[in-house]
């Protein structure tokens, strides 16, 4: 007698269900990653949008009459905290391409090909 769960196709063995629980368990670790990195995306839009402010206020500092060179090193500073913002907002959205491709490719594979047992509520 075979010791399948209700929800196991009757030919399943544990091997089959082991495989497809790990096939699962990356799918999920998958999205996982896609909502971390969402929510580095919008925490980097929030910063950049902020640190833009900021260069607009230290360029207009810096060319008003008798400007100091403290806000001609501020502008260099909000430059360079700009470009830092920018490189990690590129770093973030070749990821999420490379997470999304990485999905679709897992949701087409071969183990769509009906080794996905539904199981549990969906």
């Amino acid at each position: 007698m075979t010791n399948n769960s209700a929800d196991d196709p009757p030919n399943a063995d544990r091997s089959d269900r082991e495989a497809a629980r790990a096939s699962m368990l990356a799918r999920h670790r998958l999205i996982e990653a896609i909502i971390r990195n969402n929510e580095a995306q919008l925490r980097n839009d929030s910063a950049r949008g902020g640190a833009e402010i900021e260069m607009h206020c230290a360029i207009r500092d810096s060319r008003l009459p008798g400007a100091s060179e403290d806000a001609a090193a501020e502008v260099e500073r909000m430059t360079a905290r700009l470009k830092a913002l920018q490189d990690e907002h590129d770093r973030l959205v070749a990821e999420r391409e490379w997470l999304n491709a990485s999905l679709l490719e897992f949701d087409a594979g071969p183990q769509g090909g009906g080794t996905h047992y539904r199981s549990g509520n969906a």
